[in-house]
């Protein structure tokens, strides 16, 4: 049987001539559109006027308030000798806590960017004798009740963290929230000190959708 010889297809291995490469190649680029490029174009062809909002992108940042401010599972005995005061194992008996809630709107089908920014403060000295009871922070990032974004644990006593997620979405109005959690007490806990803060939160939300 006679073999049906095709089209060869060259590797950029076996390009000799980039130039004289790239003038073919634009030659059959521009059979699919129509010889329009940057340089055919008249200047000033679409104005301010033809472009439209969030057409092909929209970009929201939402700065939020301190676990503090909100009051979340605040212990009014705690700071008495000047540490900070919220959370203590008086209010928190351990698993995920919402500290944060944002409502994005105007979005299409398409991928989103989420980039959670925070200050944070974990007493890891607190009961530490006990070996199950070691302190940390981990913290869970929800898009419309959907996980998509779960730290690792965080072990150092103070710091910035800065989480970045990107994932799948459908048009519309959507929630985004913040969960934290630690472990649950131990026996030989001290109840009255603040065992985790979060300050300065603040939210990058990129949708793209072209």
């Amino acid at each position: 049987m006679s073999k049906k010889w095709t089209e060869a297809h060259p590797g950029d291995n076996a390009i000799v001539n980039y130039k004289e490469f790239n003038a073919g190649f634009n030659a059959y680029k521009s059979s699919f559109n129509g010889d329009l490029d940057r340089s055919v174009l008249p200047e000033d062809t679409f104005t301010n006027t033809q472009k439209v909002t969030g057409a092909l992108h929209k970009v929201t940042i939402e700065n939020s308030d301190d676990m503090y401010a909100k009051g979340i599972l605040v212990d009014a005995t705690t700071g008495s000798l000047g540490e900070w005061r919220g959370l203590s194992y008086n209010t928190y008996t351990g698993g995920w806590v919402e500290i944060d809630s944002v409502s994005v709107d105007k979005f299409k089908d398409g991928m989103c960017h989420w980039e959670y920014r925070f200050h944070y403060l974990v007493d890891i000295f607190l009961g530490n004798t006990d070996a199950s009871s070691l302190k940390f922070l981990e913290v869970k990032m929800e898009w419309d009740g959907v996980t998509v974004m779960e730290s690792s644990r965080i072990c150092s006593a103070i710091g910035t963290i800065r989480l970045v997620t990107d994932f799948p979405t459908s048009g519309g109005t959507h929630t985004a929230k913040v969960f934290v959690r630690s472990v649950a007490p131990s026996a030989t806990e001290v109840f009255d000190n603040n065992l985790i803060n979060i300050t300065g939160p603040s939210h990058l939300f990129i949708g793209r959708w072209r």
